[in-house]
């Protein structure tokens, strides 16, 4: 990290970009003191005390005590206040045959604060209102939301759903005009991937597909081509039951290891002709080990040996999906600077 130089713009930027510099290197180091912070930046220690002065002011960052320094007088630690905002994330789920919308509340780090399963007897807006409504009365702080559905929005509505109360719902207009708070919403399939690509470290050029196999619904699917999500221009892709594959996915085929093993096999072929991944990851409460590898023996036999991607499964979707709108609805929050290289 180095201070910045040549960037078309004014103060401002400039001024939101050192800050910027400052706050990463405070997440990444923990605590570190004013010369370390330049030291790690590139930024003067005059700019950095200035940085540090403003941050100070917004307890964005915290003073944390002296440390002793080569032969000088002690030296000021700082730290960041990764609870200087937070973030709610929600999502529904069904166990048991109870209904439930899990929240957690977390702060900029990730870090949890909190953790809750809400029962509820449908999955409506007026169910997400109340916890939201009592989280926020808990947590004042809480500065952006995130709320995974299965299904898709387009043109502001839920286009599909699993729920028939949020059809055709402008489920993220409703939440931004009644909480004036950022809002996204995510596909749970997508929230999916996109926390198991951050879990397992994958690299920026990796292409996954991760299948997933709801124990009541049509699966879905989630894709990350490049290192970057991709839902398709209307957010569309990865909704996968509809592919004519001659599988009427539901509990009768669920419940049939032969039946859903060809079915599974050929939707990782149609993915893999359309979309060539390296991995496609597995995630159901039927799909066993022994099943597995029967579907990577059918593709292997109908697939050219070097198109055959890596076959893998899953068992905690819920992990994934945490981690997936966790990762989302924090990147609401991060400061975003635009810069260009000013013209010579």
């Amino acid at each position: 990290m180095k201070e910045v130089e040549n960037i078309g713009g004014n103060a401002l930027v400039i001024r939101e970009v050192n800050m910027n510099l400052v706050r990463r290197c405070l997440k990444e180091q923990g605590q570190a003191t004013k010369r370390q912070i330049a030291e790690s930046t590139g930024l003067s220690i005059v700019t950095v005390g200035t940085v540090l002065q403003h941050l100070l002011q917004e307890r964005e960052v915290l003073e944390t005590g002296l440390v002793s320094s080569m032969g000088g007088r002690p030296a000021q630690q700082y730290a960041y206040n990764d609870e200087h905002r937070l973030a709610l994330v929600l999502f529904p789920l069904e166990r048991a045959g109870k209904r439930y919308i899990h929240s957690n509340v977390v702060s900029l780090t990730g870090r949890s604060l909190t953790k809750t399963d809400t029962v509820v007897a449908e999955i409506n807006l007026p169910a997400f209102e109340a916890v939201i409504d009592e989280l926020l009365m808990q947590f004042p702080a809480v500065a952006a939301l995130g709320i995974g559905l299965p299904g898709t929005e387009s043109e502001g509505k839920m286009a599909v759903s699993d729920y028939e109360s949020l059809r055709d719902v402008a489920v993220t207009g409703h939440f931004r005009a009644r909480y004036h708070l950022p809002v996204i919403i995510e596909n749970d399939v997508n929230a999916a991937v996109t926390g198991y690509c951050r879990r397992m470290n994958k690299p920026a050029e990796a292409a996954v597909v991760y299948l997933y196999f709801p124990d009541r619904f049509p699966p879905g699917a989630g894709i990350v081509l490049g290192g970057r999500l991709y839902r398709g221009p209307r957010g569309f892709a990865g909704e996968i039951a509809g592919i004519p594959l001659g599988a009427a996915w539901g509990p009768e085929l669920y419940a049939s290891p032969a039946g859903l093993t060809e079915a599974v096999a050929k939707l990782v072929i149609a993915l893999s002709g359309v979309l060539n991944p390296d991995e496609v990851v597995l995630n159901g409460s039927f799909i066993t080990p022994g099943m597995l590898d029967e579907v990577k023996a059918i593709c292997s036999a109908l697939l050219p040996p070097a198109m055959v991607p890596q076959l893998l499964l899953v068992q905690d979707f819920a992990a994934d999906y945490v981690q997936g709108m966790i990762v989302q609805t924090l990147h609401t929050l991060e400061p975003h600077v635009q810069l260009t290289k000013s013209k010579a």
